[in-house]
């Protein structure tokens, strides 16, 4: 193995890795501009939320992530298809055991850690949950007579089912939401063209409905969203200022309208570093993790935040690159999923900072304030690298 390494490191996506530090550096510079001057560096601000050393935790925090990346880079990808059952209920278990521990915003969804630190098993479950799925479908497609009828993806879906109903237990809605996108995007490349059929009208019926609910019928879904019991009393109210941003403007809709107004401020090249008066007047709560775009776009304006999407789809079109040509249908499953993971989370936050979107605590990936995020997000990249040294090449060596 490590002879095939040597002989396939110049296979290894160097653009992707490029792109990587290119987004870390963003977000460096995005947690210290959104922080800066707020809290004393050895104390942090107990009040709006800023850990001490920030920006040295989240420095400490990129480099454990890279390290992370690195070392999948040189493990082959295909043994963890060996070990997907292991990742699968070791993140199932964490994902019960949250409940044994203090709320942390109104939720269960940390493992309280020493030295004050804490994790998050719904970032885990993830990455388990795109493992177990895509070993299923490549199994399934080696068969010799393969089911891929709807029987065929129930064990699929009662895989999901577990960390998706105990995620939206936590409450945790936007993690469970991704899970959904992960799912998506990994049936899209397996299922027959019947069920991708169904599965693209059924996308387009939900749009119309999206569509038609916050918009001639909006009045008439604020109504419903207020009388029905299915989300938690915060969910709901986040859904309505979404559809009518006015509607509680020093509650649920304050941090979504703080955000716009810092976006539409910045303009076409921003406000310049340290000089955003949204970010500097600490008028947008938690603005270093969940609204950290709003940052950006205040001090870069358009410009600068049209740099960092652009990076984001260069990640991703090298991923599906790498996709393209994977050794097996496992590596091209577990690509497809991360690039579902990685795609809604960066149309979502983005999204939610535009008001195009409703806020659901979904952090922008590689760029928010975060541990479990950011090392689970590595991660992902660096089975993505593995698979890129070891796809298919044609050689006369």
């Amino acid at each position: 193995m490590e002879s095939i390494v040597k002989r396939n490191i110049r296979d290894l996506d160097y653009p992707l890795i490029f792109v990587m530090i290119c987004i870390s550096i963003i977000s460096c510079i995005a947690v210290y501009t959104s922080t800066y001057g707020k809290a004393n560096p050895a104390t942090g601000n107990a009040i709006l939320g800023i850990p001490p050393h920030i920006l040295l935790r989240q420095i400490a925090w990129e480099i454990l992530g890279y390290i992370t990346m690195f070392v999948m880079i040189f493990i082959d990808y295909k043994s963890l298809a060996k070990w997907h059952w292991w990742f699968y209920g070791i993140a199932t278990s964490l994902l019960l055991s949250v409940f044994g521990f203090h709320r942390v915003n109104g939720a269960h969804s940390w493992i309280s850690l020493p030295a004050g630190l804490s994790f998050q098993p719904s970032e885990l479950a993830k990455i388990a949950l795109i493992l177990w799925t895509a070993d299923y479908m490549a199994r399934m497609n080696e068969r010799e007579y393969p089911d891929y009828s709807f029987r065929g993806l129930l064990p699929i879906f009662g895989a999901f089912a577990v960390p998706f109903i105990l995620t939206l237990k936590e409450p945790a809605l936007g993690q469970a939401l991704v899970m959904l996108a992960i799912l998506f995007s990994m049936l899209i490349v397996y299922v027959q063209k019947r069920h991708l059929r169904t599965m693209v009208t059924g996308s387009i019926v939900f749009l119309v409905a999206f569509m038609l609910a916050i918009g001639p019928l909006a009045n008439q879904t604020i109504q419903l969203l207020d009388h029905q019991h299915i989300l938690h009393p915060y969910q709901t109210q986040r859904l309505i200022s979404f559809i009518n941003p006015t509607a509680n403007t020093t509650g649920a809709g304050y941090q979504v309208l703080e955000a716009e107004i810092a976006v539409g401020s910045g303009g076409v090249f921003g406000t310049g570093l340290l000089h955003g008066s949204q970010t500097n007047g600490s008028w947008i709560p938690f603005q270093w993790t969940d609204f950290i775009f709003s940052a950006i776009a205040e001090q870069l304006g358009f410009v600068g935040s049209s740099v960092l999407i652009m990076l984001f789809l260069i990640m991703l079109f090298r991923m599906v690159k790498v996709a393209m040509t994977a050794l097996d249908d496992f590596g091209a499953y577990v690509i497809a999923g991360s690039i579902g993971m990685f795609a809604f989370q960066i149309f979502q936050n983005i999204g939610m900072n535009l008001v195009l979107s409703p806020a659901t605590g979904i952090t922008l990936p590689f760029v928010s304030y975060g541990g479990s995020s950011l090392v689970v997000n590595f991660l992902s990249i660096g089975i993505v690298l593995s698979i890129s040294l070891r796809r298919r090449t044609l050689r006369f060596d």
